[in-house]
């Protein structure tokens, strides 16, 4: 009888230090840990000279995860116009004062059109471009979008942190800007409506 007793307690050390082990190294290992970062959108206005002014008029919400090397961003708008499309993108620079388009650190001549993201090619000419969030009759519209090309807290050049996500008023053909036949030295006259910073949640 005590034999038994000592080989069921043995048996039942051996599990909870297995146990054990596996929760340390799945607390240990940063690769499974879920990285988070929001964006709270505001109507801005132009002020002029490329300068905007933002409101606390709220236009939706973005969130962004991350697991491993993929990141997941959830666009929801509300309180747009009701049956539009809209062009996102992420930006250099502030809400108040927007700069170029988020390339992580690569010239804007070097297309990512053909870049693969997930596997497949990115498709849009630059690392920056989400693509068209398509808005209802209520006003809301969302979209999702998962890629390898980008992170959280990375520290790096691919790091989304401290950049903004800007609205556009109207869509983009991504398709045709990917065109090696399109002319990329006209004008791109698409005004700024929404905007909100990337920032870390966790």
């Amino acid at each position: 009888m005590m034999m038994m007793k000592a080989k069921r307690f043995f048996h039942f050390a051996v599990i909870l230090m297995l146990l054990t082990t596996l929760s340390s190294c799945s607390e240990d290992d940063p690769s499974l840990e879920t990285k988070a970062a929001k964006v709270e959108l505001t109507t801005i206005d132009l002020f002029g000279g490329g300068v905007y002014t933002l409101t606390t008029e709220r236009k939706g919400e973005i969130n962004f995860t991350q697991q491993d090397s993929i990141v997941t961003m959830t666009i929801n708008l509300s309180g747009f116009p009701p049956n539009g499309v809209h062009a996102v993108h992420i930006h250099e620079g502030t809400c108040e004062e927007p700069a170029l388009h988020w390339n992580i650190g690569v010239p804007h001549m070097e297309k990512f059109c053909n870049k693969r993201s997930l596997g497949i090619p990115w498709g849009k000419p630059l690392a920056g471009d989400v693509g068209n969030v398509t808005v209802g009759a209520d006003g809301t519209g969302s979209l999702s979008l998962k890629t390898d090309l980008w992170r959280i807290a990375s520290g790096d050049a691919r790091d989304l942190l401290g950049k903004i996500v800007v609205i556009h008023d109207g869509s983009e053909d991504f398709t045709q800007e990917c065109d090696p036949n399109h002319d990329h030295t006209h004008a791109h006259v698409n005004p700024k409506i929404a905007c909100g910073m990337i920032e870390f949640i966790r």
